[in-house]
């Protein structure tokens, strides 16, 4: 994952690599990785959830495991038992059970540049998956190498950007041509 930083990757596929490392390191069913935008979450990589997810958006307000994490400000887990409704419940990608309902979730805020960024989740189907001692602090720590990505595909886009801005239609820059100066001994 860390060596993914030097490279260059679309950003979809390295937010999709960071969520395959996360669920590598933590057992869960599905994992995703939520966007702040004003009042509303939108998830920009998902992996274990139906595709269907990538196209929705969680407004903060109507669902309240969301506004807890976005209000906790580190990682939190919630109990197995919580009465809370899950936003992800029949959006696990697991086709053999029908509709599934989550029963372990976890998730952490996102800090990027001193910012809420958004929310990194976790969600398992077996009750108690993610109830290891440790499993909140790896997701914490792991929350660092998250923001680390984000701030690296956001640099990579607005690089590119830039580089759109600067290049005319022939392909070449649209900086005017320099003129050297100096004298030559030739």
């Amino acid at each position: 994952l860390v060596a993914d930083l030097a490279q260059d990757l679309p950003e979809r596929e390295r937010f999709r690599r960071l969520l395959a490392a996360l669920r590598a390191v933590l057992p869960a069913d599905a994992a995703a990785l939520l966007r702040l935008e004003g009042e509303w979450l939108r998830p920009v990589a998902i992996d274990g959830l139906v595709p269907d997810a990538l196209g929705r958006r969680f407004r903060i307000a109507d669902h309240p495991r969301l506004a807890q994490l976005m209000a906790a400000g580190q990682a939190m887990r919630f109990a197995p038992d919580s009465q809370l409704p899950d936003p992800y419940d029949g959006l696990i990608n697991d086709v053999s059970h029908g509709e599934l309902h989550v029963h372990d979730c976890m998730g952490c805020v996102l800090q990027v540049g001193g910012r809420t960024w958004g929310l990194l989740t976790l969600d398992a189907l077996e009750e108690g998956r993610l109830s290891d001692p440790h499993s909140l602090a790896v997701l914490q720590a792991f929350s660092n190498l998250a923001a680390a990505t984000v701030t690296t595909a956001e640099r990579v886009s607005q690089l590119a950007r830039s580089a759109a801005h600067h290049t005319t239609p022939g392909g070449t820059t649209d900086s005017a041509p320099r003129r050297m100066s100096g004298h030559s001994a030739c």
